[in-house]
């Protein structure tokens, strides 16, 4: 059985389980600063369909030599659903006895079949409400997280959500943010996280279906080549056809600029703000070329921004180094820095 409890070690580690890469992060806070104490990043074979999450998780904790006892994990995909609903105010232990009946309003599975929870964000402008962050997550991805970590003698803190792992991210660095509308994107392999905030408060979050491995896909396809050579012609590395990568990256960036457009006017609409800035972080930002496509077709200022830039260093980490990878590890951040 695992336990879920709080890591008696001095180092808080976030571990990022995506479809591309895991990425696992260790944080410290010391004398009022955070610093990032071990970091790793490792592949995931694409051409292996067999390869095990466990066994790459032990290998890139021994790589580094670092073995935590505790970690925050996240879930995320098409078996997670996050919802922001106005209820009439009631205390917390009230909104748990009625949670139930309340999800099942508004999440399209069996309440029987999911591990839910909920955030009290505050009041709601109508009079007598109250906003209320529900989330839902198959009970079989869960206990899958749960598996992953017992079989690598791991207890997992706190399991949390991509998108508000990212935005926790990006709250350490930057300073009270401003009551306007602010998208953040999360690019990755398999899927898009967008979450859009009123300055600090989260308002609105979406996963899209589409990602850096629709571009692999369609370079396979017009290429004939493996999904890894895809991924480097993709990257520039090699000798690709650049008309084919462009073409195939403008085709699938697209699709998911319509996407982001319907999530922005959905939001514009509900809540009478426009969004005024876009932040980018994601494996996927790396492409040359992408972040000027979606500033481009947006219509709005898209911004890098290096989650690990509020952090100090250890003095055994090159700053070079992280700030290499550093797009990617938004999400293990965030999760670290939930303690």
């Amino acid at each position: 059985m695992i336990k879920f409890g709080r890591s008696k070690s001095e180092d808080s580690v976030g571990l990022d389980i995506g479809s591309y890469s895991i990425k696992v992060v260790a944080v410290k806070k010391e004398s009022g600063t955070t610093k990032l104490t071990a970091y790793n990043i490792k592949r995931i074979p694409l051409e292996d369909k067999g390869v095990k999450k466990d066994a790459l998780i032990r290998e890139m904790l021994d790589e580094i030599d670092f073995h935590p006892e505790v970690v925050n994990v996240s879930v995320s995909g098409p078996d997670v659903i996050v919802r922001f609903i106005n209820l009439p105010k009631m205390s917390k232990d009230q909104l748990a006895k009625a949670l139930v009946f309340e999800a099942e309003k508004h999440i399209p599975f069996n309440v029987s079949e999911v591990v839910l929870d909920f955030i009290i964000l505050g009041d709601a402008l109508e009079p007598g409400q109250m906003r209320v962050l529900l989330a839902a997550a198959k009970r079989e991805l869960v206990e899958k997280l749960v598996k992953i970590a017992g079989d690598l003698n791991l207890t997992i803190n706190v399991i949390d959500n991509n998108p508000f792992a990212m935005f926790n991210a990006f709250l350490e660095s930057h300073p009270p943010l401003e009551d306007e509308g602010i998208a953040f994107l999360d690019l990755g392999h398999s899927q898009t996280d967008i979450l859009v905030s009123t300055g600090n408060q989260p308002c609105f979050t979406r996963q899209i279906q589409i990602g850096g491995r629709d571009i692999n896909k369609m370079l396979c396809q017009e290429l004939s080549i493996s999904p890894e050579k895809a991924e480097e012609f993709k990257m520039g590395l090699g000798d690709p056809d650049t008309e084919i990568v462009g073409h195939a990256t403008a085709s699938v960036l697209d699709d998911m600029i319509k996407e982001m457009q319907l999530s922005f006017g959905y939001f514009e609409n509900r809540y009478n703000k426009s969004i005024g800035r876009v932040y980018c972080s994601g494996g996927m930002i790396n492409q040359e070329g992408v972040i000027e496509y979606l500033s481009d077709k947006l219509g709005i200022a898209v911004e890098k921004w290096n989650p690990v830039e509020g952090l100090a260093l250890s003095e055994n980490l090159s700053k070079q180094d992280v700030d290499s990878i550093a797009s990617q590890l938004a999400v293990s951040i965030g999760l670290a820095l939930r303690g």
